[in-house]
Protein backbone atom coordinates (compact mmCIF):
# COMPACT_ATOMS: atom_id res chain seq x y z
CA UNK A 1 0.00 0.00 0.00
CA UNK A 2 1.34 3.39 -0.99
CA UNK A 3 2.39 5.56 1.91
CA UNK A 4 0.38 8.78 2.45
CA UNK A 5 1.99 12.08 3.39
CA UNK A 6 0.62 14.92 5.51
CA UNK A 7 1.65 18.23 6.98
CA UNK A 8 -0.06 21.41 8.16
CA UNK A 9 -0.68 24.72 6.43
CA UNK A 10 1.57 26.43 8.97
CA UNK A 11 4.49 24.07 8.30
CA UNK A 12 4.30 24.75 4.57
CA UNK A 13 3.99 28.51 5.14
CA UNK A 14 6.96 28.67 7.51
CA UNK A 15 9.18 26.57 5.21
CA UNK A 16 8.42 28.77 2.19
CA UNK A 17 9.02 31.96 4.16
CA UNK A 18 12.32 30.71 5.63
CA UNK A 19 13.63 29.38 2.30
CA UNK A 20 12.77 32.45 0.23
CA UNK A 21 13.96 34.99 2.78
CA UNK A 22 17.29 33.15 3.24
CA UNK A 23 18.00 32.20 -0.36
CA UNK A 24 15.76 34.48 -2.42
CA UNK A 25 13.65 33.51 -5.38
CA UNK A 26 10.12 32.13 -5.50
CA UNK A 27 8.62 28.65 -5.29
CA UNK A 28 5.63 26.62 -6.38
CA UNK A 29 3.36 24.86 -3.90
CA UNK A 30 3.90 21.37 -5.40
CA UNK A 31 7.70 21.80 -5.34
CA UNK A 32 7.55 22.96 -1.72
CA UNK A 33 5.78 19.76 -0.72
CA UNK A 34 8.35 17.72 -2.63
CA UNK A 35 11.17 19.55 -0.81
CA UNK A 36 9.52 18.82 2.54
CA UNK A 37 9.12 15.15 1.60
CA UNK A 38 12.76 14.90 0.52
CA UNK A 39 13.85 16.52 3.80
CA UNK A 40 11.77 14.03 5.82
CA UNK A 41 9.48 16.80 7.07
CA UNK A 42 6.20 15.25 5.98
CA UNK A 43 4.31 12.95 8.32
CA UNK A 44 2.66 9.65 7.47
CA UNK A 45 -0.07 10.35 10.00
CA UNK A 46 -2.63 13.15 9.61
CA UNK A 47 -2.22 15.96 12.16
CA UNK A 48 -4.92 16.65 14.73
CA UNK A 49 -7.65 19.06 13.68
CA UNK A 50 -7.07 22.50 15.26
CA UNK A 51 -9.38 24.09 17.81
CA UNK A 52 -11.91 26.48 16.31
CA UNK A 53 -13.37 29.56 18.02
CA UNK A 54 -16.68 30.74 16.55
CA UNK A 55 -15.91 34.36 17.48
CA UNK A 56 -12.37 34.34 16.11
CA UNK A 57 -11.02 37.61 14.74
CA UNK A 58 -8.81 37.75 11.64
CA UNK A 59 -5.66 36.92 13.64
CA UNK A 60 -7.26 33.95 15.41
CA UNK A 61 -8.69 32.72 12.11
CA UNK A 62 -5.15 32.87 10.70
CA UNK A 63 -3.87 30.67 13.53
CA UNK A 64 -6.71 28.19 12.97
CA UNK A 65 -5.91 27.97 9.27
CA UNK A 66 -2.22 27.40 10.05
CA UNK A 67 -3.17 24.28 12.01
CA UNK A 68 -5.29 22.74 9.23
CA UNK A 69 -4.06 19.42 7.78
CA UNK A 70 -2.65 19.25 4.25
CA UNK A 71 -2.83 15.96 2.35
CA UNK A 72 0.16 16.02 0.02
CA UNK A 73 -0.40 12.91 -2.10
CA UNK A 74 -2.50 14.38 -4.90
CA UNK A 75 -0.24 17.45 -5.23
CA UNK A 76 3.24 15.87 -5.06
CA UNK A 77 3.20 14.49 -8.64
CA UNK A 78 2.77 18.03 -9.97
CA UNK A 79 6.19 19.06 -8.63
CA UNK A 80 7.77 17.74 -11.85
CA UNK A 81 5.24 19.22 -14.31
CA UNK A 82 3.81 22.39 -12.74
CA UNK A 83 6.24 24.93 -14.20
CA UNK A 84 5.85 23.61 -17.78
CA UNK A 85 2.10 22.97 -17.48
CA UNK A 86 0.62 25.12 -14.68
CA UNK A 87 -2.92 23.75 -14.97
CA UNK A 88 -4.73 22.47 -11.88
CA UNK A 89 -7.62 20.07 -12.46
CA UNK A 90 -10.66 19.72 -10.23
CA UNK A 91 -10.41 15.93 -10.24
CA UNK A 92 -6.88 16.12 -8.78
CA UNK A 93 -7.28 18.88 -6.22
CA UNK A 94 -10.76 18.31 -4.78
CA UNK A 95 -11.39 15.57 -2.23
CA UNK A 96 -14.09 13.33 -3.66
CA UNK A 97 -16.71 14.29 -1.09
CA UNK A 98 -16.03 18.04 -1.24
CA UNK A 99 -17.78 20.66 -3.37
CA UNK A 100 -16.06 23.53 -1.56
CA UNK A 101 -12.82 23.81 0.35
CA UNK A 102 -10.60 26.62 1.58
CA UNK A 103 -6.83 27.00 1.59
CA UNK A 104 -4.33 29.68 2.51
CA UNK A 105 -2.58 31.57 -0.28
CA UNK A 106 1.13 31.14 0.35
CA UNK A 107 3.81 33.86 0.13
CA UNK A 108 6.61 33.98 -2.44
CA UNK A 109 4.75 31.89 -4.99
CA UNK A 110 6.13 31.98 -8.52
CA UNK A 111 4.36 34.53 -10.68
CA UNK A 112 3.80 32.00 -13.47
CA UNK A 113 0.15 32.32 -14.44
CA UNK A 114 -1.76 29.15 -13.61
CA UNK A 115 -5.32 28.16 -14.41
CA UNK A 116 -7.88 25.59 -13.30
CA UNK A 117 -11.26 24.20 -14.30
CA UNK A 118 -13.08 25.40 -11.17
CA UNK A 119 -13.94 28.76 -9.62
CA UNK A 120 -11.54 30.37 -7.17
CA UNK A 121 -12.57 33.08 -4.72
CA UNK A 122 -9.75 35.04 -3.09
CA UNK A 123 -10.44 37.09 0.05
CA UNK A 124 -7.79 39.36 1.60
CA UNK A 125 -7.84 39.13 5.39
CA UNK A 126 -4.89 41.42 6.10
CA UNK A 127 -2.59 43.70 4.11
CA UNK A 128 -2.60 44.07 0.33
CA UNK A 129 -1.23 42.18 -2.64
CA UNK A 130 -0.87 42.30 -6.41
CA UNK A 131 -3.20 40.11 -8.42
CA UNK A 132 -1.76 39.11 -11.80
CA UNK A 133 -4.27 38.31 -14.52
CA UNK A 134 -3.76 37.59 -18.23
CA UNK A 135 -0.89 40.06 -18.60
CA UNK A 136 -2.44 42.74 -16.38
CA UNK A 137 -2.34 43.47 -12.66
CA UNK A 138 -4.67 44.80 -9.96
CA UNK A 139 -4.15 45.66 -6.30
CA UNK A 140 -6.24 43.74 -3.76
CA UNK A 141 -6.63 45.34 -0.34
CA UNK A 142 -8.04 44.17 2.97
CA UNK A 143 -11.65 43.11 2.55
CA UNK A 144 -11.43 42.71 -1.24
CA UNK A 145 -12.92 39.59 -2.77
CA UNK A 146 -12.00 38.38 -6.24
CA UNK A 147 -13.85 35.62 -8.13
CA UNK A 148 -11.80 34.08 -10.95
CA UNK A 149 -13.60 32.15 -13.67
CA UNK A 150 -12.36 28.72 -14.82
CA UNK A 151 -9.67 28.78 -17.47
CA UNK A 152 -8.31 32.19 -16.44
CA UNK A 153 -4.53 32.58 -16.20
CA UNK A 154 -3.71 34.27 -12.90
CA UNK A 155 -1.27 34.41 -10.02
CA UNK A 156 -1.05 35.93 -6.54
CA UNK A 157 2.62 36.37 -5.49
CA UNK A 158 2.11 37.44 -1.85
CA UNK A 159 4.58 38.84 0.62
CA UNK A 160 4.30 37.65 4.26
CA UNK A 161 2.52 40.85 5.38
CA UNK A 162 -0.57 39.83 3.41
CA UNK A 163 -2.95 37.11 4.60
CA UNK A 164 -5.28 35.82 1.90
CA UNK A 165 -7.72 32.89 1.86
CA UNK A 166 -8.72 31.04 -1.31
CA UNK A 167 -12.12 29.35 -1.56
CA UNK A 168 -12.18 26.68 -4.27
CA UNK A 169 -15.61 25.79 -5.73
CA UNK A 170 -16.58 23.15 -8.30
CA UNK A 171 -18.30 24.47 -11.45
CA UNK A 172 -21.19 22.09 -10.87
CA UNK A 173 -21.71 23.58 -7.40
CA UNK A 174 -22.03 27.10 -8.81
CA UNK A 175 -24.52 25.77 -11.32
CA UNK A 176 -26.72 24.29 -8.57
CA UNK A 177 -26.34 27.24 -6.20
CA UNK A 178 -27.08 30.04 -8.63
CA UNK A 179 -29.75 28.63 -10.89
CA UNK A 180 -31.96 31.69 -10.37
CA UNK A 181 -29.03 34.05 -10.88
CA UNK A 182 -28.17 32.47 -14.21
CA UNK A 183 -31.56 33.43 -15.69
CA UNK A 184 -31.12 37.15 -15.02
CA UNK A 185 -29.68 39.64 -17.49
CA UNK A 186 -27.36 41.79 -15.41
CA UNK A 187 -23.60 41.73 -15.72
CA UNK A 188 -22.99 39.50 -12.68
CA UNK A 189 -25.33 36.87 -14.13
CA UNK A 190 -23.60 37.07 -17.50
CA UNK A 191 -20.26 36.45 -15.80
CA UNK A 192 -21.40 33.18 -14.23
CA UNK A 193 -23.46 32.05 -17.21
CA UNK A 194 -20.59 32.59 -19.65
CA UNK A 195 -18.11 30.99 -17.26
CA UNK A 196 -20.28 27.89 -16.84
CA UNK A 197 -21.63 27.34 -20.33
CA UNK A 198 -20.17 29.52 -23.05
CA UNK A 199 -16.42 29.28 -22.35
CA UNK A 200 -15.69 32.88 -23.24
CA UNK A 201 -12.48 34.76 -22.59
CA UNK A 202 -10.92 34.69 -19.13
CA UNK A 203 -12.48 37.01 -16.62
CA UNK A 204 -12.84 37.91 -12.96
CA UNK A 205 -15.12 39.94 -10.70
CA UNK A 206 -13.74 42.14 -7.93
CA UNK A 207 -15.91 43.07 -4.93
CA UNK A 208 -14.75 45.66 -2.41
CA UNK A 209 -16.53 44.68 0.81
CA UNK A 210 -14.79 47.21 3.04
CA UNK A 211 -13.78 44.48 5.50
CA UNK A 212 -17.45 44.05 6.46
CA UNK A 213 -17.70 42.04 9.73
CA UNK A 214 -20.68 40.01 8.46
CA UNK A 215 -18.64 38.86 5.46
CA UNK A 216 -15.76 37.88 7.74
CA UNK A 217 -18.17 35.97 10.01
CA UNK A 218 -19.48 33.93 7.06
CA UNK A 219 -15.94 33.26 5.84
CA UNK A 220 -14.85 32.14 9.29
CA UNK A 221 -17.62 29.52 9.43
CA UNK A 222 -16.97 28.52 5.82
CA UNK A 223 -13.28 27.86 6.50
CA UNK A 224 -14.23 25.67 9.46
CA UNK A 225 -16.96 23.61 7.80
CA UNK A 226 -15.16 23.16 4.49
CA UNK A 227 -12.25 21.48 6.28
CA UNK A 228 -14.29 19.12 8.42
CA UNK A 229 -14.87 15.55 7.25
CA UNK A 230 -18.15 14.53 8.89
CA UNK A 231 -21.28 13.61 6.90
CA UNK A 232 -22.83 17.08 7.11
CA UNK A 233 -19.76 19.22 6.54
CA UNK A 234 -20.08 19.54 2.77
CA UNK A 235 -23.76 20.53 2.94
CA UNK A 236 -22.95 23.15 5.57
CA UNK A 237 -20.03 24.46 3.50
CA UNK A 238 -22.17 24.92 0.37
CA UNK A 239 -24.83 26.79 2.38
CA UNK A 240 -22.16 28.98 3.98
CA UNK A 241 -20.63 29.72 0.57
CA UNK A 242 -24.02 31.04 -0.55
CA UNK A 243 -24.23 33.21 2.58
CA UNK A 244 -20.64 34.41 2.17
CA UNK A 245 -21.18 35.56 -1.42
CA UNK A 246 -24.59 37.11 -0.70
CA UNK A 247 -23.14 39.14 2.18
CA UNK A 248 -20.14 40.13 0.04
CA UNK A 249 -22.44 41.41 -2.73
CA UNK A 250 -24.50 43.34 -0.21
CA UNK A 251 -21.43 44.86 1.44
CA UNK A 252 -19.82 45.77 -1.87
CA UNK A 253 -22.99 47.48 -3.23
CA UNK A 254 -21.81 49.38 -6.30
CA UNK A 255 -18.15 48.51 -5.67
CA UNK A 256 -18.38 45.50 -7.99
CA UNK A 257 -16.05 45.54 -10.98
CA UNK A 258 -16.00 43.08 -13.84
CA UNK A 259 -12.70 42.83 -15.66
CA UNK A 260 -13.75 44.10 -19.08
CA UNK A 261 -12.52 42.57 -22.26
CA UNK A 262 -13.55 43.59 -25.76
CA UNK A 263 -16.83 42.22 -27.00
CA UNK A 264 -18.24 41.08 -23.67
CA UNK A 265 -20.66 43.39 -21.91
CA UNK A 266 -21.74 45.60 -24.78
CA UNK A 267 -22.43 42.73 -27.14
CA UNK A 268 -24.08 40.53 -24.56
CA UNK A 269 -25.67 43.02 -22.18
CA UNK A 270 -29.07 44.40 -23.17
CA UNK A 271 -28.69 48.11 -22.45
CA UNK A 272 -32.44 48.67 -22.81
CA UNK A 273 -32.77 47.01 -19.39
CA UNK A 274 -30.85 49.94 -17.90
CA UNK A 275 -33.06 52.43 -19.73
CA UNK A 276 -36.21 50.65 -18.60
CA UNK A 277 -35.02 50.77 -15.00
CA UNK A 278 -34.24 54.50 -15.26
CA UNK A 279 -37.58 55.26 -16.90
CA UNK A 280 -39.50 53.32 -14.26
CA UNK A 281 -37.62 54.88 -11.34
CA UNK A 282 -36.62 58.27 -12.74
CA UNK A 283 -38.03 60.14 -9.71
CA UNK A 284 -35.67 58.50 -7.22
CA UNK A 285 -32.95 56.62 -9.13
CA UNK A 286 -29.32 57.57 -8.52
CA UNK A 287 -26.17 56.42 -10.25
CA UNK A 288 -25.29 54.48 -7.10
CA UNK A 289 -28.64 52.65 -6.92
CA UNK A 290 -28.56 51.94 -10.65
CA UNK A 291 -25.04 50.50 -10.40
CA UNK A 292 -26.13 48.31 -7.48
CA UNK A 293 -29.18 47.05 -9.37
CA UNK A 294 -27.08 45.85 -12.32
CA UNK A 295 -23.83 45.02 -10.48
CA UNK A 296 -21.74 47.53 -12.43
CA UNK A 297 -19.20 49.86 -10.94
CA UNK A 298 -20.40 53.48 -11.07
CA UNK A 299 -17.42 54.42 -13.24
CA UNK A 300 -18.09 51.74 -15.82
CA UNK A 301 -21.85 52.45 -15.82
CA UNK A 302 -21.20 56.14 -16.47
CA UNK A 303 -19.02 55.29 -19.46
CA UNK A 304 -21.59 52.81 -20.76
CA UNK A 305 -24.42 55.38 -20.58
CA UNK A 306 -22.26 57.98 -22.31
CA UNK A 307 -21.39 55.57 -25.12
CA UNK A 308 -24.96 54.39 -25.61
CA UNK A 309 -26.83 57.68 -25.16
CA UNK A 310 -24.25 60.35 -26.04
CA UNK A 311 -25.03 62.08 -22.74
CA UNK A 312 -24.12 61.44 -19.13
CA UNK A 313 -26.39 60.01 -16.42
CA UNK A 314 -27.31 63.44 -14.99
CA UNK A 315 -28.27 64.78 -18.42
CA UNK A 316 -30.30 61.66 -19.21
CA UNK A 317 -32.17 61.87 -15.92
CA UNK A 318 -32.84 65.58 -16.37
CA UNK A 319 -34.26 64.94 -19.84
CA UNK A 320 -36.66 62.33 -18.48
CA UNK A 321 -37.82 64.60 -15.65
CA UNK A 322 -38.33 67.54 -17.97
CA UNK A 323 -40.29 65.42 -20.47
CA UNK A 324 -42.67 64.32 -17.73
CA UNK A 325 -42.92 67.86 -16.37
CA UNK A 326 -43.97 69.10 -19.82
CA UNK A 327 -46.76 66.52 -19.92
CA UNK A 328 -48.07 67.65 -16.53
CA UNK A 329 -47.88 71.32 -17.47
CA UNK A 330 -49.78 70.83 -20.72
CA UNK A 331 -52.38 68.29 -19.66
CA UNK A 332 -53.14 68.87 -15.96
CA UNK A 333 -54.01 71.70 -13.62
CA UNK A 334 -51.43 70.59 -11.03
CA UNK A 335 -49.59 73.33 -9.18
CA UNK A 336 -45.97 73.94 -10.10
CA UNK A 337 -44.90 72.77 -6.66
CA UNK A 338 -46.86 69.53 -7.11
CA UNK A 339 -45.28 68.88 -10.50
CA UNK A 340 -41.81 69.55 -9.10
CA UNK A 341 -42.35 66.98 -6.33
CA UNK A 342 -43.97 64.45 -8.68
CA UNK A 343 -41.02 64.40 -11.09
CA UNK A 344 -38.47 64.09 -8.30
CA UNK A 345 -37.33 67.59 -7.28
CA UNK A 346 -37.08 68.48 -3.59
CA UNK A 347 -37.17 72.20 -4.31
CA UNK A 348 -39.55 74.20 -6.52
CA UNK A 349 -36.78 76.72 -7.13
CA UNK A 350 -34.41 73.98 -8.32
CA UNK A 351 -37.12 72.61 -10.62
CA UNK A 352 -37.91 76.07 -12.04
CA UNK A 353 -34.23 76.93 -12.61
CA UNK A 354 -33.64 73.62 -14.38
CA UNK A 355 -36.77 74.04 -16.50
CA UNK A 356 -35.74 77.55 -17.55
CA UNK A 357 -32.24 76.35 -18.41
CA UNK A 358 -33.64 73.64 -20.68
CA UNK A 359 -36.56 75.48 -22.30
CA UNK A 360 -35.61 79.14 -21.96
CA UNK A 361 -38.70 80.03 -19.93
CA UNK A 362 -40.27 79.33 -16.54
CA UNK A 363 -42.79 76.48 -16.05
CA UNK A 364 -45.57 79.10 -15.65
CA UNK A 365 -44.60 80.79 -18.92
CA UNK A 366 -44.44 77.44 -20.70
CA UNK A 367 -47.90 76.44 -19.46
CA UNK A 368 -49.38 79.81 -20.49
CA UNK A 369 -47.77 79.60 -23.93
CA UNK A 370 -48.97 76.05 -24.54
CA UNK A 371 -52.53 76.89 -23.46
CA UNK A 372 -52.62 79.93 -25.71
CA UNK A 373 -51.36 77.82 -28.61
CA UNK A 374 -53.93 75.13 -27.89
CA UNK A 375 -56.72 77.74 -27.63
CA UNK A 376 -55.75 79.22 -31.00
CA UNK A 377 -55.63 75.79 -32.62
CA UNK A 378 -59.05 74.91 -31.18
CA UNK A 379 -60.51 78.15 -32.56
CA UNK A 380 -59.08 77.52 -36.03
CA UNK A 381 -60.45 73.96 -35.99
CA UNK A 382 -63.94 75.24 -35.07
CA UNK A 383 -63.83 77.82 -37.91
CA UNK A 384 -62.84 75.13 -40.41
CA UNK A 385 -65.72 72.89 -39.29
CA UNK A 386 -68.18 75.79 -39.79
Amino acid sequence: MKEKYYTTVGNVYDYIKEKCQNYGGAVSFPQTLEDLRAAGRLSTRPPAFPTFHSEADAGELWEFIRGLPVSADAILPQARTYMSNPVIEECVLFPEEKDVFTILNMPYMVDVLHSHDFFEITYVLEGSCTFLFEGESATLNRGDLCIVSPGSGHSLPLLPGCISVAVEVRKSTFNRMFGDLLTKKDLLSLFFRNSLYEHRSANYILLKTGNDPMVLEALRQLVYESNLEDDNANTCAVCLLNLFLARALRAAKSEVTLHHYDGYSEQDFNFTLVLQHIQKNYRTVTLSSLAEAFHFSETYLSKLIRRQMNQNFTELLRTLKMDHAMEYLMNTSMKISEIAETVGYDSVDHFSRTFRKVYGMSPQEYRKKERETKSTEDGEEAWIRV
